[in-house]
């Protein structure tokens, strides 16, 4: 059985990138999933969920390998753009949300205060992980010190 969305607002493919830039890569998912949602595709709101949760367990492996000089902006825009390429190709521009009286465009605000959300919880996930780390040995704490 579908859900009727009852207030459909979408997201454009700039709100995407944006939101996916600031917000993380955990956000881009989100944004694509819940596009798709809206759309009333199931199955490629559960393929995004699926592909993009492996995506974003990749990424995260393979970061700590990255040469040290590497500039950090280069994996947030690349996985920005992929997000909104992926909501121009497969979901609605935002002239076509605009003229398709089904849909609205989602508000930009709510794009930044769900991507600051994001960051928020990346922050704190991570914080836990590095404590865990230094907790059990795997890490040094700051200054060099391990907590024994």
């Amino acid at each position: 059985m579908e859900a009727t969305v009852v207030d459909p607002k979408l997201y454009t493919p700039l709100q995407v990138r944006f939101g996916s830039f600031l917000g993380g890569p955990i956000a881009s998912v989100y944004f694509l999933r819940e596009n798709f949602r809206v759309l009333g595709k199931v199955s490629e709101a559960r393929t995004t969920l699926i592909w993009g949760s492996a995506f974003v367990i990749c990424l995260w492996a393979s970061v700590p390998f990255l040469p040290t000089h590497f500039p950090s902006y280069v994996v947030p825009l690349a996985y920005s753009y992929a997000a909104g390429s992926i909501a121009e190709k497969w979901q609605l521009q935002k002239q076509a949300i605009v003229d398709s009286g089904t849909y609205q465009v989602q508000s930009s605000w709510r794009v930044f205060g769900l991507a600051l959300l994001f960051v928020l919880a990346f922050l704190i996930v991570g914080v836990v992980v590095y404590i865990c780390l230094v907790a059990l040995g795997l890490r040094t704490g700051p200054s060099g010190i391990g907590l024994e």
